[in-house]
């Protein structure tokens, strides 16, 4: 293994006070984008080498098994996009002698990523970072590579509850095995978050089709389970796993007519932490309010466990996700036991958002906002364009005529000016003056 070596130049990204991530991911109409500038400064001389730059957007997933002897954790890192040549030298030179180097990058992100976030119940995490690899050196003998990793937060807005195709009620009918009882579930949404309100409502029938049909038939029982699934996809992860967040139980003990027992189950969906109590109402009226008691109070919640760079606080809990490790789902199971007649299991799905509906209310304001913001940036041409194209590739080679050309900084006034030097610091080889600080 070759020795470590100082790197000799400053990898960063520039900061403008928005965020990496542009446009809303999930939602192709508004663009989404990782859209910034990497900037590359020398570290101790005024000039540098640079022979090539780099990029790569990985995604990395992690879910940590335990056992009685030992723990251990799978990971598989995925590359989503990778540039190798984001910058080149000119045609026929190893390398570039320069002040600095700015390189603009536009990476379009793919309908189908799984969004950031950690989940503790199944110790499983989903990060991405962006890897920057800057190659500097005059030839081959001593080229050398350097490379930095930024986390890249990701939220996925594409199942937010207040969409229309979550907002239709869903209904599901199932006859038992020997044709004697008919159950019917409705749902009144398909999709909820922290926090929301779930209603449930299950009606237990005998058969009215079915003319065979006994008279001594009773309902014992009716149990209503909520399951969080984990599915793993590799050899070392369980191929599936259940996690119980809701049970309730109601007893009848009563014959079972045509005329059918109906029973409903309400419950608010668990919540790991209240950030998303920003957005209710209470909340924004006690903001707007002129608060004069000083109170103290103490979090009764457990307390998080220190996230992974690239994790937002917002997606710390379960919700439905498929990734290439491992994919998290939910469903309903109905539960109906009775006497003189076949149990029953009905199912039916169901989608977690890691948004609830007060604060989807506010996203989709914003969501609307960005969708504009790309037609006023790319065109609306364009933008359908990009909505159509199925491959990232596609996409990236129409939107790379959006992105600016890497700026190079050389050795002169001018230049060393822009980057914010002092100018009589400047060194000129043809003078007599000396190179004796950069910064003013």
């Amino acid at each position: 293994m070759p020795p470590k070596s100082e790197c000799p130049v400053h990898i960063n990204l520039r900061s403008d006070g928005h965020a990496l991530v542009k446009g809303s991911p999930g939602v192709p109409n508004s663009i989404p984008r990782i859209q910034t500038v990497i900037e590359i400064r020398p570290v101790k001389s005024p000039t540098f080498d640079c022979r090539s730059v780099a990029i790569e957007l990985l995604a990395t997933q992690k879910v940590g098994t335990l056992s009685l002897l030992s723990s251990s954790e799978t990971v598989k890192q995925t590359r989503v996009f990778a540039d190798p040549l984001a910058y080149a030298p000119p045609m026929g030179q190893f390398s570039q002698v320069m002040l600095g180097l700015d390189v603009p990058l536009l990476i379009p992100l793919d309908r189908d990523l799984t969004p950031s976030c950690y989940i503790e119940t199944w110790a499983a995490t989903t990060i991405y970072t962006l890897n920057v690899r800057v190659s500097v050196g005059t030839s081959v003998a001593n080229e050398q590579y350097y490379m930095r990793d930024f986390p890249i937060p990701l939220k996925m807005y594409d199942t937010l509850p207040l969409y229309r195709q979550f907002n239709e009620p869903v209904c599901e009918s199932q006859v038992s095995a020997d044709k004697q009882v008919l159950v019917d579930i409705t749902l009144p949404a398909s999709a909820v978050g922290p926090q929301d309100m779930i209603n449930i409502s299950a009606k237990v029938a005998a058969n009215h089709l079915y003319h065979k049909r006994k008279k001594n038939l009773q309902l014992k029982l009716v149990t209503l389970q909520l399951k969080e699934i984990f599915e793993g996809f590799d050899g070392g992860l369980p191929a599936r796993k259940e996690n119980k967040l809701f049970l309730e139980t109601k007893t009848h003990e009563c014959l079972l007519t045509t005329e059918g027992i109906t029973d409903a189950f309400s419950f608010k969906f668990p919540h790991e932490n209240d950030i998303l109590e920003l957005y209710s109402a209470n909340i924004q009226d006690h903001l707007k309010a002129n608060v004069t008691q000083i109170s103290a109070s103490f979090n009764k919640n457990k307390n998080c466990p220190k996230l992974a760079d690239g994790v937002p606080f917002s997606h710390v809990q379960g919700f439905t996700l498929l990734g290439k490790l491992f994919s998290i789902r939910y469903e309903f199971v109905l539960k109906v036991k009775l006497a003189h007649g076949k149990d029953m299991i009905v199912s039916i799905p169901l989608t977690v958002s890691p948004f609830s509906r007060a604060s989807s209310t506010y996203l989709m304001l914003w969501i609307m906002s960005e969708c504009q913001s790309a037609r006023d940036i790319f065109g609306r041409d364009t933008v359908a364009d990009i909505v159509t194209c199925r491959r990232l590739d596609d996409m990236y080679r129409i939107t790379r005529r959006f992105c600016e050309p890497p700026v190079v900084y050389s050795y002169n006034p001018l230049d060393w000016v822009e980057l914010g030097y002092n100018p009589d610091a400047f060194y000129s080889p043809r003078s007599e003056r000396r190179y004796v600080c950069e910064i003013d």
